[in-house]
């Protein structure tokens, strides 16, 4: 499977003229270059999920808006095969897609971290709330200053506004079910 580089782009720009800002204003809003924007816009390169993940803040939207294959349906169902799977730069971390972003509340995914692999070098904080549900291996999660070891069938909740990452201590794949809600309305 390609990477969607063309459609990305297309989405951003729609999203972009939406909210009445510039490819200008988008840029500085997201700490990337107005010609960085353009290129991606235009599906010529395809950016880093730190740049995607700066733009959709940047957009007040979820990451995964970029990726949604549906146009506002009421029912959604994903099968196994349709599974997207966005990947990092480093390909220890994925993001499987389970459920359409646009126009949503709710991004519902499945985070898969390698063993020794962290998921943000640097801590992250945005808009909304995160669950997570650990169905095999072990993920620590730091959120502020505190640090929380999973392992299967424990959960956590937390606030997204709140410094946080995760990483993978074991020897297996980390695999869990997590959800965000998109609060900026």
């Amino acid at each position: 499977m390609e990477f969607p580089k063309v459609e990305i782009g297309r989405r951003i720009r729609m999203m972009r003229r939406e909210l009445g800002i510039t490819s200008e204003e988008l840029a500085k809003r997201a700490g990337v270059s107005q010609s960085m924007v353009s290129q991606i816009e235009r599906g010529l390169v395809s950016p880093s999920l730190e740049t995607l993940w700066n733009l959709a803040n940047s957009l007040n939207v979820q990451i995964f808006a970029f990726f949604d294959q549906t146009d506002g349906e009421r029912v959604n169902v994903y099968k196994k095969d349709d599974e997207l799977v966005v990947k990092r730069i480093r390909p220890n971390s994925e993001y499987h897609l389970l459920s359409p972003s646009i126009g949503k509340d709710i991004g519902f995914f499945k985070l898969v971290v390698d063993p020794g692999d962290t998921v943000e070098d640097q801590v992250i904080q945005h808009k909304g709330e995160e669950c997570g549900y650990v169905l095999e291996g072990t993920l620590i999660v730091e959120v502020g200053s505190d640090r929380f070891e999973l392992v299967e069938g424990d959960a956590i909740f937390f606030d997204s506004e709140l410094p946080h990452r995760f990483f993978n201590p074991g020897t297996k794949p980390a695999i869990a079910i997590w959800a965000m809600t998109a609060n900026w309305r």
